[in-house]
């Protein structure tokens, strides 16, 4: 299936899918993407986190209402389409900003020092979960059924999992925004607030469904 087919989420993609495109939009921007190596960091997992990640928590969230079998493999088939490109993101950030690191350490002579921020801690217990969580979505569907693949199974391991990411990448990114870097990018103390808003409404928004059903 194709996420662009007729049963696409981008076809009615939701407020909170728009809300944070617009987000990493703004985050890609004011980090001046492509102009150096840090700016593929904010700018890959705003589009992961912000913009994907509520999309496909959509799907999904869509395939269990679906009736047809059909329709529910290929929505079930676009939530991992979209998880896997937020993987990609997710390590491809991560893998900007430890380079990053490295190379400004190494440029003063100095030993580069990771995950030693409140940012960089809830970042990788987010990417954890991620990986975590697709491990399990791989299994049952690989090795669940005696031919071919299966996409239609439930999870609830999976589910918290996933959940536990998007919350945690969250965090991260609200961490950062309140601080030096949202700060300086976001017009201040305004923009800090106005931005952090829109997150916690948009994941507000996303999971609490998942917490009432």
């Amino acid at each position: 299936s194709n996420p662009l087919s007729s049963q696409s989420p981008f076809k009615e993609m939701s407020v909170p899918a728009a809300g944070g495109a617009i987000l990493a939009t703004t985050f890609t921007y004011k980090s001046k993407f492509p102009s150096t190596l840090f700016s593929y960091h904010p700018t890959l997992l705003g589009i992961g986190w912000l913009a994907l990640a509520p999309l496909a928590i959509q799907t999904v969230r869509d395939s269990k209402k679906a009736t047809d079998k059909k329709v529910k493999e290929e929505k079930v088939q676009s939530h991992a389409q979209l998880n896997a490109v937020i993987q990609i993101c997710t390590y491809g950030g991560l893998f900007a900003i430890y380079r990053n690191k490295e190379l400004m350490a190494a440029a003063k002579g100095q030993v580069a020092k990771h995950l030693v921020s409140v940012h960089g801690k809830l970042g990788a217990l987010s990417s954890a979960f991620l990986l975590l969580s697709a491990a399990i979505a791989g299994y049952k569907t690989m090795f669940t059924q005696k031919y071919g693949l299966n996409f239609i199974w439930r999870d609830k391991i999976h589910k918290y999992l996933g959940t536990l990411s998007y919350v945690t990448a969250g965090m991260a990114i609200l961490n950062i925004v309140n601080g030096g870097w949202g700060k300086f990018n976001l017009g201040g103390q305004t923009g800090q607030r106005i931005v952090s808003a829109a997150i916690l409404l948009i994941q507000g928004m996303v999971v609490a469904p998942f917490i009432t059903n």
